[in-house]
Parts: structure tokens; C-alpha cells; sequence
């Protein structure tokens, strides 16, 4: 394998990746796993990999086990690919893994890597308590390391700088921070990652909870700065954060109210920070030409409602409040761009293509229904658009389409009158539908009834 793999090349191996035999599948990611451990290849290993990983998050086969994947078992809940330069808080871009990797093994104790190494050389690839084995010593080393070079690098005023510039960056440095709390308790928090639903998690059960309990005391006992991360590795899982202020309130009820105040500080900056990037994923997501605009619409106001309810769950102030307003003004930037802009153009300009008499029932059918998704598109917005600060504009949008329906109810009503042959009663109930659709059911019925009784008098 070469060096360099071309991009269509592993844009050709993305398409196919689930037509792979899981044998096969499984054979290649160890081989690829093996390839990562040579300096020359991997660059290339990475980069199959990235084009594997929707499957491996389905079938998850068993990965070679290294080192540096042990390494990474704590806080692999927290790893993601960030779209800003800046690092979420509670999260972990995968490009800080590296460098804070090779800054462990240079200042690591050499035998707890060679042990590690020679436990999980002879170690199945399923085999999790060897893992476990390998990782007490592993895990504690690199808390170590990571808190003697933090602590070297606060002895002078430069020396934090020093330390960011080193590592890559300032997201790096804020990741180095987080591992070195997460390594600090990684056994409780492997044990409850392990006592957690998979994502996503709907609702917290009795079960979740308890295991939550017992992470909190545990942590508490261990390193009270690690608090926060207990909560943010739920947080990962979580399909709607907004469950988190009834979360908090049957932690406290279970006796742990002290430090759930411990955390939740940092718990609402992390539901603002994380929903900041998950804004600039979202505005990439519904950017896709194909989606319907009222599917995209309905998830703008999905998202929306779930970051209100989510700041409300963990509180906060008006440094939080004037984030939140400036997430919902970029989703709605994103509904006027996506959405609003050229809406009602675009609908009568559907409408009018109504009339082609060329065209075939399909085309036909597919022109209702892009009018249709128009105008459902902007009733959707309307639900959420005096918070995003977009009522005129949809609103705007909305009577422009009443009045070209409306002008276009009169022409049918004179052509139906005439006896028109290139008109007919289906032309009379597509507008009414989408007057009904616009303006009501009243408004709707009144041209449906004038229309029937022309056809009739005709």
C-alpha cells in the first residue's frame, strides 16, 4: 500500500465499505490497525480508516489493541471531529489524541509501556479484562505525566504557552486538561460507561442512575475537579439534553445534590459550547439541495426548541442567555437562507408550471407537491420565528403566495365559467388545496364551492 492513497480512490472505497464481507472487513481492520503502528504508514492507515468508521460504529470488529487505543478508552465518549478551530467544552477533538499521545510516551516510565505492550501483545482483541489489566498502570502513568508536565509548565508565566505552542494549539492544551481528569479516574468512569445504554440514550432508568450515583461519590473521592467529566460522558450519550434538569433533580433527591452544584456550572457551558458546533454541523447538514424544505424547516425548529430547553435544564445566567440568542440567530439565518429566501417565487413559480400543458401527471404532481413543501416549509418557521427574528420575513413570504392564489382562484373561477377546455375541476382542487394550506380552510371551501357551482352552470 502506498504512501499516498488517492481521494477518489477512498471516496470509491466509502461507497462500497458495507458491501465488504464481514471476514474480509475484519481481516482489513486489523491489518489497517497493524499499518498505524509504523511511522511511514500512518497516514495512509488513517485515512482508510476515516472511510471504514461508519461501519465500525455498526459492526464494531474486534480492533488490534495498542497502547494508545488503551489510552484512549476513558474519554473515547468525548471524541469528536470539531468545524471550528476552537475545542467544544465536554468534548475532544480526535487531532488532540496524537500529541498528547507522544508527550506520554517520551516522559512516560518505559517499563509501564513495555508491560502494557507485553499484556496486550498476547491478549485477544475481545478480551476486555486484559485491557482493563493493562490499563490500571497505563491509565495512572499518563496521570502522572500529565500532571507533572502541566505543573512544570505553570512555574513561569510563559511556561503554559510554551506548553500550547508544543502541543498544537490551545484546543489541545484545554483537551490536555480534560484527559489528564479523565485519567485520573478512568476505572470509575470505564465502569460506568459500561453501566450506560449506548447512545442515544432516551431516558435515564433507575439503573443509569444509580451507576451515575456511584460515579459522582466515586470521582468525588478521587479527584473533585473530575466531577464535570462524569457528566459530560453522559452527556455524549444523550439523544436531548434538555432531560439534564430532571436529571439534576433526581440526582440531588439521591443524595448527591452537592455535586451535581459542582458540576452543573460547567455542564451549562458545555450544553451552549457544544451547541455553538453542532449549529455549524447543522447549517452544513441542511445545505443538501435534495432535502425537502419542510424537513429542513422542522429540524431548525427541532434544534431550536431542544437548546432552550436544554440552557433551562442547567441554568445559567445572562453570559449564557446572550450565547443562546446568538446559536438561535444562526439557526435562523440559516431558515431564511435555506428556507424564506425566494420562497414565495419559488412556489408561484411552481404553481404556474400547474399549467404546462406538456407536461405529464407526474411532473405535474411533483410541482404540487414543491409548492406544497414551500409553503409547509414556511408554517413551519412561523412556529419559531418571532424567537429567530424572522416573523415579518415569513409573513411577508406567506401573503405574497396568498395573493398569487388568490389571483389565480379568480382566473380558474372565469376560465371554469367559460367552459375552458384546457381547464378542469383537478386545476380547481390543486389551488384549493394549496389556498387551504396558506390561508385556511374557510378561504379554501369558498373557492371550492364557487368553482363547483361554475362547473355546474357552465
Amino acid at each position: 500500500m502506498s504512501s499516498n492513497v488517492p481521494d477518489r480512490s477512498l471516496d470509491l472505497l466509502a461507497g462500497r465499505v458495507f458491501d465488504i464481507p464481514e471476514p474480509q472487513f475484519v481481516d482489513l481492520v486489523r491489518s489497517l490497525e497493524a499499518r498505524r503502528l509504523k511511522t511511514d504508514q500512518r497516514a495512509t492507515a488513517d485515512a482508510v480508516l476515516s472511510r471504514l468508521r461508519p461501519r465500525m460504529s455498526l459492526a464494531r470488529p474486534p480492533r488490534r489493541s495498542t497502547p494508545q487505543r488503551l489510552f484512549c478508552m476513558p474519554f473515547e465518549d468525548l471524541l469528536y471531529d470539531p468545524g471550528t478551530p476552537r475545542k467544544a467544552i465536554g468534548r475532544i477533538p480526535r487531532s488532540a489524541i496524537m500529541p498528547i499521545w507522544s508527550l506520554i510516551a517520551k516522559h512516560a516510565n518505559p517499563s509501564v509501556l513495555e508491560a502494557t505492550s507485553a499484556i496486550l501483545k498476547s491478549a485477544e482483541p475481545n478480551d476486555r479484562q486484559a485491557w482493563h489489566k493493562a490499563g490500571t498502570a497505563l491509565w495512572a502513568e499518563a496521570a502522572r505525566v500529565l500532571s507533572e508536565r502541566d505543573a512544570e509548565a505553570r512555574k513561569t508565566p510563559t511556561g503554559r504557552a510554551r506548553l500550547r505552542d508544543a502541543l498544537g494549539g490551545e484546543p489541545v492544551l484545554s483537551s490536555l486538561d480534560d484527559i489528564y481528569a479523565l485519567m485520573s479516574v478512568a476505572t470509575t468512569i470505564l465502569e460506568l460507561r459500561s453501566a450506560l445504554p449506548p447512545a442515544p440514550i432516551e431516558t435515564i432508568d433507575q439503573k443509569s442512575l444509580a451507576a451515575l450515583v456511584h460515579a459522582l461519590r466515586a470521582v468525588a473521592g478521587l479527584n473533585k475537579d473530575a466531577i464535570p467529566h462524569v457528566i459530560f460522558v453522559l452527556m455524549a450519550r444523550l439523544r436531548d439534553l434538555s432531560i439534564l434538569g430532571e436529571l439534576f433533580e433526581r440526582l440531588t433527591e439521591a443524595g448527591v445534590g452537592d455535586l451535581v452544584q459542582l458540576a452543573s456550572g460547567q455542564a451549562g457551558e458545555a450544553v451552549v459550547s457544544q451547541a455553538e458546533d453542532r449549529m455549524l454541523d447543522v447549517r452544513v447538514d441542511l445545505r443538501d439541495e435534495d432535502l425537502p424544505k419542510a424537513d429542513v424547516a422542522r429540524e431548525l425548529g427541532r434544534e431550536i426548541d431542544a437548546l432552550e430547553r436544554a440552557a433551562v435544564a442547567v441554568g445559567g445566567g445572562r453570559a449564557y442567555g446572550r450565547r443562546i440568542e446568538r446559536v438561535k440567530a444562526e439557526f435562523a439565518q440559516v431558515a431564511r437562507e435555506i428556507v424564506v429566501a425566494g420562497a414565495s417565487e419559488a412556489t408561484l413559480a411552481a404553481v404556474a408550471a400547474l399549467d404546462d400543458p406538456i407536461s405529464t401527471d407526474e411532473e405535474e404532481l411533483q410541482r404540487l407537491r414543491e409548492a406544497e413543501d414551500r409553503v409547509v416549509a414556511l408554517r413551519v418557521c412561523r412556529r419559531f420565528s418571532n424567537d429567530a427574528g424572522m416573523s415579518e420575513l415569513v409573513e411577508k413570504a406567506m401573503q405574497a403566495i396568498a395573493d398569487g392564489l388568490e389571483a389565480r382562484g379568480d382566473d380558474l373561477l372565469r376560465k371554469l365559467a367559460a367552459d375552458d377546455p384546457d381547464t378542469s375541476v383537478i386545476d380547481l382542487y390543486n389551488t384549493v388545496r394549496l389556498i387551504e394550506l396558506v390561508e385556511g380552510s374557510e378561504k379554501a371551501d369558498r373557492l371550492r364551492v364557487a368553482g363547483l357551482k361554475a362547473i355546474s352552470e357552465a
